[in-house]
């Protein structure tokens, strides 16, 4: 069995802050969301969150803190900030956030995601242990899990699927029964992409791919 590479945070904050995004916001209704990256003395982990089953949209699905823009916002990083704040209590003095990834539209919804990509300053809170407080409204649980966990063998599966004529992969990963699928699933995979070095794969609008 192969061993699972290591990530590091110094390679990983430059790779993406080096990477130059590729924005698709004519595809459908600007959305951001805040790719929170926890760094611990086991290694760096990632926060989802499990969005309510009373919610009309993504109800019961993995997903990255997050939402529509709203016209006080200024840029996406003010919406992924404000977002995160609202869903999950972070103060955005606590997030260094270093780039951003490819735009995101989502199939079914219409939206346009744009992750931002932050570093969490664990050093504010006991045993590393940053103090949430997910919104009883939006939130159902958190899920804080060790990125490196999610290049295990077997972790990712890929299912082609067809909408409307249009052939694509779909991308499922299960960490500790923790499943994260859909537009989720596609920024990890790119933020891992980066991290290792590999090429990254050009965005779906220009493949013609969902």
């Amino acid at each position: 069995m192969s061993a699972v590479p290591q990530i590091d945070l110094r390679l990983l904050s430059e790779r993406v802050g080096q990477f130059v995004p590729r924005r698709a916001q004519s595809h459908g209704r600007p959305a951001a969301v805040l790719v929170p990256i926890l760094p611990r003395k086991d290694g760096l982990h990632i926060l989802f969150t499990e969005r309510s089953a009373k919610l009309r949209a993504h109800a019961g699905q993995i997903s990255f803190p997050g939402g529509k823009v709203d016209p006080g916002d200024n840029t996406m990083r003010e919406t992924a900030l404000r977002e995160a704040n609202e869903e999950v209590g972070l103060d955005r003095s606590h997030a260094k956030i270093i780039g951003e990834l490819d735009d995101v539209p989502t199939f079914v919804t219409g939206y346009v995601i744009t992750p931002i990509v932050a570093i969490i300053d664990l050093s504010v809170a006991p045993e590393l242990r940053y103090p949430w407080k997910p919104s009883a409204h939006e939130v159902t649980r958190l899920h804080e899990l060790p990125l490196e966990e999610f290049l295990a063998p077997d972790t990712l599966r890929i299912e082609e699927r067809e909408r409307d004529g249009v052939r694509f992969e779909l991308y499922w990963y299960t960490v500790r029964n923790t499943i994260v699928w859909g537009a989720t699933a596609r920024i990890v995979r790119q933020l891992l992409d980066l991290a290792l070095g590999r090429p990254v794969a050009p965005p779906p609008w220009e493949t013609g791919k969902p």
